[in-house]
């Protein structure tokens, strides 16, 4: 009888513990404070990243400086005018000097190329043997040819000699290299220099005269018989050039400051001008300053952009927009008075100083 109450009893009190427990606990909630704090974090973090996203907006019509940030029609297409300039491809690039997949031809250009920039002494040589027939020759200090162009690939030929000495090379300002034109007995057309595969983008070639020689050469000569390049050679032509069409009212105003000693400026409707060339790049050269505006652009006769020429202070010869990589063939870049301004400007004049193009006019 004694285990049987025993029994009871000890029942009795585990249904009487079991009733004080209400059941398992569940997984610990996390703290009020924290969840508040997260919650907020979480809200602020979303205004922050509207915010951002309503500053960039305003980046593309307000520059930090004061200038005009234009927008085109397409959103990655951004030209930024004004102390200092970036310009922004209208393709998928974002750089005038990425190439995308452009392809490019090989060309060789003989040595009297206009688009070649030479600095110093050169006097140019007839000779039948020679590509195009003829080839330059240098023999004095400060003697220099610079190749811009925009490709993968450029090689100089060139005449070697017992008279011959030797070059300095450099490529997009690296090292320089040293290249020997000696040779015992004279050779014509040959390739005494090439960079390699570069990326597809715009370099920059520099030929220097060293006054150097080898032991056994007789003098210290250098020579441009031609240049061979993967791409387009970058040619800069001034406001002036006969193959540029203007219409409206446009004048013309001297000065050193100018690419070529002189532009060309607008301020009335109607006024445009307009540039035909075969090649795969053309970037538009100007004056900004306090009182200029903005300009409407059009390549080939469908995309357009809005650039705008206003700074806080005159510069010149800015490279102030360009159309970026373009497929290799021709083209046709119209440019347009507005008649519109940045809020910081005084007037709403364009200009024209010059055109780079990586190719040629039409």
């Amino acid at each position: 009888m004694k285990k049987i109450l025993f029994a009871v009893m000890l029942l009795g009190a585990i249904l009487l513990m079991g009733g004080c427990w209400g059941g398992p606990p569940g997984p610990p909630a996390p703290p009020a404070g924290d969840t508040t704090t997260a919650s907020g974090q979480g809200s602020t973090e979303t205004t922050d990243a509207t915010s951002d996203t309503s500053n960039a907006s305003q980046d593309t019509t307000v520059a930090s400086d004061g200038g005009s940030t234009v927008s085109s029609d397409q959103s990655t297409d951004t030209t930024v005018v004004g102390d200092t300039t970036t310009t922004t491809a209208p393709s998928d690039t974002t750089s005038t000097t990425t190439a995308g997949t452009a392809s490019y031809s090989t060309a060789t250009h003989g040595q009297s190329d206009s688009r070649f920039s030479y600095s110093g002494t050169w006097k140019t040589v007839p000779a039948s043997s020679a590509d195009g027939g003829s080839f330059t020759l240098a023999n004095t200090s400060g003697s220099s040819l610079t190749i811009r162009f925009i490709g993968t690939n450029l090689s100089w030929l060139a005449k070697v000699s017992p008279a011959y000495g030797q070059a300095k090379v450099t490529v997009d300002g690296g090292t320089a290299k040293t290249v020997n034109l000696y040779s015992a007995t004279t050779a014509w057309k040959k390739v005494v220099f090439t960079t390699g595969t570069l990326k597809k983008a715009a370099h920059t070639v520099v030929i220097s005269w060293t006054g150097k020689k080898s032991a056994v050469a007789t003098g210290t000569n250098i020579d441009i018989d031609a240049i061979k390049v993967t791409g387009a050679i970058t040619g800069r032509y001034q406001q002036g050039g006969s193959k540029l069409t203007y219409a409206g009212t446009w004048k013309s105003v001297s000065t050193s400051s100018a690419s070529g000693g002189a532009f060309k400026y607008a301020g009335a409707s109607g006024a445009s001008v307009t540039v035909k060339f075969s090649g795969i790049d053309l970037a538009w050269i100007a004056k900004t300053a306090p009182d200029y505006g903005k300009a409407k652009i059009t390549v080939d006769g469908s995309k357009t952009y809005t650039v705008s020429l206003y700074s806080k202070t005159a510069t010149w010869q800015k490279r102030v927009w360009s159309t970026g990589i373009l497929a290799d063939g021709e083209h046709t870049v119209k440019i347009e008075w507005l008649g519109t301004k940045s809020s910081g400007s005084t007037g709403t004049y364009i200009d024209v100083d010059a055109f780079d193009v990586a190719g040629s006019l039409e």
